[in-house]
C-alpha cells in the first residue's frame, strides 16, 4: 500500500512539475550515446535516451517514467532488506520513511538524475549480499556472487559513489566472521564483474585524458579549513531528509558504529553507510559541496532507524506514528505548493524561488518571431551550461547548441565549437552574461546589440534573458 501510494504521488510529480535544470542538460546531452560523460558515468543518460528513442518522444512526465518505477523498485528493495535483518514492523518503518523523506522520496525518486538508479542498484546488491550471509551453509553460492556483481556494476555506471559501496562491502567482509569468503571464489568473480561492466567508463576517460576522473577528484581541492561549508553542508542534509529525520538517523548510524561487528544486521548497513556520509561531508571543510552527495550513505541507515522506531514502546510508536504521518502531509503539501507556484505563480513572491523551474518553451515563439535560425550554418549557445541545457533540451533536436564557457560539461565533447568555425550564433543568456562584449567580440566578426527575451509567468518576468546574434563564428 505505502509504495502504490507513493508510486501514484510521484506519477503525479512527474506530470506537473516543470523540467530541472540538471534534468533538462541530462535529456539533452543523452541524445547523443556515448560510452560515458564529463561529469557522470553513462547509466542514467543511457536509460533516458534509450527511453526517448523507444517512444519517439521527449515529453518530460514519459522520461521521468523509468525514474518513478525505480523508486518503486528501491522501495520494495529497502523492505526486503529490512525484513530480512530485523523483522516485518521494522521493514514498514523503512520504507515509509523512505518514501516520506524529500531526497529519496520526490528527487531521487522522479527526476531524471543518476542517483536513481544508484539507489536501486546498491540496495540490490545489500540485498543479496545479506542473503548470502545470512545462508552462509558452505555452499560457494555463485551464482548470488555474479548477481551481487552485477548490481554493483550498475551502482559503478550510476555515479562514481558506486566505488564506495564496493569498499562498504569489503570492509564489511573483512571486519566479521564472514571474511572466510574472501578466499572463495564468489567476491572475486562479483569483482570481476563488477570490473568489467565499468570499462565504458575507463574506455571513455582513456580516450579524453581522463577528464571525468580528474574533474571529479578536483572536487575535493580547497584551500583551507572552511567551518561554514560544513555548516552549510548540515543544513542541507537536514533539508533533504527533514531535520527530526536526520538527527534520529544519526544517532543510530553512531549507535551501529560504537555497537561494532557483533550485531552483523546493524554492522552491515553501518559499512555501507559510513563512507559516503563521512567523505562528502567532510570534503565541505575544504570545498564547498552539495548536501545530497552523502545520500547514498544515509539510505542504508534508513533500515536502522526502522529497527529502532519497531522497538520502542508502544506509545512513542504512536507518538512516532503521528510525527511521521505529519511529515508526510506536510511534503506532500509543500510539494504540491511548489509545483502550483513553479507552474501558475499562485503566489505573488519576489524572488519566486520556483524561478529555476520556469519552462523555456516562449523562446521559441519568439525566435520564430525574429526569424531565427535564419539558415542551417547557425547554432543556438549560451555561456553557462544550466542555460545550455535547457537551450539543448528545446532546440537541439533541429539546431546545434553550444556551451561558450570554461565549465561545458559535456557540451565541449557533444558539440565542440571547433566544428562550427563561419557559422553564425544565436547566443541567449543572462543579461550579465551577454551585454560584456569584450569576450565576444574575440568570437564574433560581428555583433547585434542585446534584445530582451525573458521568460515570463502570469505576466510577469520570471527569468530574465536576452538574445544576441553573431557572425562570423571564430572558436
Amino acid at each position: 500500500m505505502v509504495i502504490a501510494v507513493a508510486t501514484m504521488l510521484r506519477l503525479a510529480v512527474a506530470a506537473l512539475l516543470p523540467l530541472g535544470e540538471d534534468e533538462a542538460y541530462a535529456i539533452g546531452i543523452a541524445r547523443q550515446f556515448s560510452l560515458s560523460y564529463y561529469d557522470h558515468p553513462p547509466l542514467h543518460f543511457w536509460l533516458v535516451g534509450g527511453w526517448a528513442k523507444l517512444w519517439g518522444d521527449e515529453s518530460v512526465w514519459l522520461l521521468r517514467l523509468p525514474f518513478v518505477a525505480l523508486a518503486a523498485l528501491s522501495s520494495w528493495l529497502i523492505f526486503g532488506l529490512t525484513r530480512r535483518l530485523f523483522g516485518d514492523p521494522a521493514a514498514v518503518w523503512a520504507v515509509v520513511l523512505f518514501n516520506v523523506a524529500p531526497v529519496f522520496g520526490v528527487a531521487h525518486g522522479t527526476l531524471v538524475l543518476p542517483d536513481g538508479p544508484l539507489l536501486a542498484a546498491s540496495l540490490g546488491v545489500a540485498v543479496v549480499l545479506a542473503r548470502i550471509v545470512s545462508v552462509d551453509d558452505g555452499s560457494p553460492q555463485l551464482g548470488r556472487w555474479a548477481l551481487a556483481g552485477g548490481l554493483a556494476g550498475l551502482a559503478l555506471l550510476s555515479k562514481y559513489h558506486g566505488v564506495l559501496l564496493v569498499a562498504g562491502v569489503l570492509g564489511f567482509l573483512m571486519t566479521t566472521r564472514h571474511r572466510r569468503w574472501l578466499a572463495t571464489p564468489g567476491p572475486w568473480l562479483a569483482a570481476a564483474i563488477a570490473a568489467v561492466m565499468f570499462t565504458p567508463v575507463i574506455a571513455w576517460n582513456w580516450q579524453n585524458d581522463w577528464a571525468s576522473f580528474a574533474f571529479q577528484a578536483g572536487r575535493g581541492d580547497g584551500d583551507g579549513f572552511k567551518l561554514l561549508g560544513l555548516v552549510q553542508s548540515l543544513t542541507g542534509q537536514a533539508a533533504y531528509l527533514v531535520p527530526w529525520f536526520l538527527v534520529a538517523l544519526a544517532i543510530v548510524w553512531v549507535r551501529a558504529l560504537l555497537g561494532g561487528p557483533k550485531r552483523e544486521g546493524r554492522w552491515l548497513l553501518a559499512c555501507l553507510a559510513t563512507l559516503p556520509i563521512v567523505i562528502f561531508t567532510a570534503l565541505t571543510l575544504r570545498n564547498p559541496g552539495l548536501p545530497h552527495w552523502p545520500m547514498p550513505g544515509w539510505l542504508f541507515v534508513l533500515p536502522l532507524l526502522g529497527e529502532a522506531l519497531a522497538g520502542l514502546r508502544s506509545w512513542l510508536r504512536a507518538a512516532s506514528r503521528a510525527v511521521v504521518a505529519l511529515t508526510a502531509v506536510a511534503v506532500v503539501g509543500l510539494v504540491g505548493l511548489g509545483i502550483a507556484q513553479a507552474r501558475w505563480g499562485v503566489l505573488d513572491l519576489q524572488p519566486d524561488p520556483t524561478a529555476l523551474l520556469q519552462p523555456w518553451d516562449e523562446l521559441k515563439g519568439q525566435l520564430e518571431a525574429r526569424g531565427l535560425p535564419a539558415d542551417g550554418r547557425t547554432f543556438i549557445a549560451s555561456r553557462n551550461w544550466r542555460r545550455a541545457g535547457q537551450l539543448n533540451t528545446l532546440f537541439g533536436k533541429d539546431v546545434p547548441v553550444l556551451c561558450l564557457c570554461r565549465d561545458g560539461k559535456h557540451f565541449a565533447y557533444a558539440n565542440p565549437p571547433a566544428n562550427y568555425a563561419g557559422w553564425t550564433g544565436i547566443l541567449i543568456d543572462v543579461p550579465g552574461a551577454l551585454r560584456d562584449s569584450e569576450p565576444l567580440t574575440g568570437w564574433f566578426a560581428s555583433l547585434t546589440p542585446a534584445e530582451d527575451v525573458s521568460l515570463t509567468k502570469a505576466g510577469k518576468v520570471m527569468y530574465g534573458l536576452v538574445l544576441r546574434v553573431g557572425t562570423g563564428f571564430r572558436p
